[in-house]
């Protein structure tokens, strides 16, 4: 056998396997990614988080970040066809060196830094995209800077604007979603949640969401109303009102239960009258009012209580006010003065409970302008000027 062939081959094999060891090397990534050649830094990078000893060292995580951050934002398709997961893979490796750094370090604050530049530029471009009604484009955008801060408020918020823009709703709901559960979603994004819930026919769902809503904003009269619907769509109202008077039986004392029971009442007095059906809407009115004034006895002092009788005589007397303005000249000449006189003494059951919501909450807009106009209704107009004075020093304040 020829023994320079042997040595020749031995030395290339020698050669090759220290080719091969010398794979994995953070600093030649990171010489790679300094001159801009990315499939080479990846490469390099990729075989060095495999070894064990790189990859217990928070340098081996910060130089993947990097690599694979100028992978995701580069400009160039060709750079980002490298790796369609260079995003993820980036805020995963800047989130390990996070894990193992402390946070005054130069490698954490670096990290710490280059997340934010990457959501700052997501969210920014989404922004332009959004502005120029490109709606897929600034979904797509708005959610890789939720892949970088998958919990920001922003993020969630301008990605289900964006995705609800874009007709995605299945998007839309999810970041929705994401938003009630980090009770950080207001009462539009409850809304809109319901909304397509009972496009999507889920009624259990819709109904659900409708009275966490109505819980977490009570004085917000959509989602009663809403509730009302659903339960109405859903052949459900019965139960309501049984379950509400059954809990009423047990607990005899309890304000809040009366107070639910006359709001059921009062917001199908209101859908019933949006339909026409004004003697099942007074009917469901007066049952509301009862409900109120039996909170009032237990808790005279309930501003919610209160307001609400009022309003009830509002709507009560609302009806016969409606009935006069249609009238022609005719009939206004027959009735017109009668029915006025009946709305009018029902209204004026109404203000007691109006002036009592007030003298409880005195620097209340709503309630103060809802006894405004009801003090103008009455033609009691120093009162109302007087109400109005105060409303106005009260907006001027604000």
């Amino acid at each position: 056998m020829n023994t320079k062939r042997i040595l020749v081959f031995v030395i290339a094999i020698m050669m090759s396997a220290a080719s091969f060891a010398q794979k994995g090397s953070v600093s030649k990534a990171d010489s790679y990614l300094a001159k801009n050649e990315l499939v080479s830094a990846k490469a390099e990078i990729d075989v060095a988080i495999t070894i064990e000893k790189n990859a217990s060292k928070s340098r081996t995580w910060f130089s993947r970040g990097k690599i694979y951050q100028a992978i995701a934002t580069s400009e160039d398709e060709s750079t980002k066809a490298i790796d369609p997961d260079a995003l993820e893979k980036a805020v995963i490796a800047y989130n390990k060196v996070l894990t193992m750094e402390k946070e005054n370090s130069s490698y954490y604050l670096i990290s710490t830094t280059n997340l934010d530049q990457m959501w700052g530029a997501y969210l920014n471009a989404g922004g332009t995209a959004y502005g120029e009604e490109d709606y897929e484009m600034a979904l797509a955008q708005f959610e890789k800077a939720l892949m970088v801060k998958e919990k920001d408020s922003t993020s969630l918020f301008y990605a289900g604007v964006a995705a609800q823009q874009a007709g995605n709703v299945d998007k839309t709901l999810e970041f929705y979603y994401q938003m009630i559960d980090m009770d950080i979603a207001n009462e539009d994004i409850y809304s809109s949640v319901i909304y397509y819930e009972r496009q999507k026919d889920n009624s259990e769902k819709a109904l659900e969401v409708t009275r966490a809503a109505k819980a977490k904003f009570p004085n917000d009269s959509r989602f009663g109303q809403e509730e009302i619907s659903l339960l109405l769509a859903m052949d459900k109202l019965d139960e309501a009102e049984s379950q509400l008077k059954k809990s009423i039986e047990a607990d005899p004392n309890n304000v809040n239960l009366y107070l639910n029971l006359g709001v059921l009442y009062d917001n199908l007095g209101s859908a019933l009258m949006s339909e026409d059906k004004n003697d099942e809407a007074r009917e469901s009115f007066d049952k509301a009012k009862d409900s109120y004034i039996q909170a009032i006895a237990i808790e005279p002092d309930n501003y919610i209580a209160n307001f609400n009788a009022g309003v009830i005589y509002v709507n009560l007397a609302k009806e016969y006010y409606d009935e006069v303005r249609d009238m022609d000249y005719k009939s206004y000449q027959k009735y017109g003065e009668a029915k006025t006189k009946k709305a009018d003494a029902i209204l004026k059951q109404g203000l007691p409970y109006m002036e009592k919501a007030i003298s409880i909450k005195p620097d209340d807009i709503d309630g103060l302008k809802a006894l405004q106009q009801m003090y103008t209704q009455l033609k009691m107009n120093d009162k109302a000027v007087e109400i109005l004075d105060r409303v106005d020093a009260l907006e001027a304040g604000q």
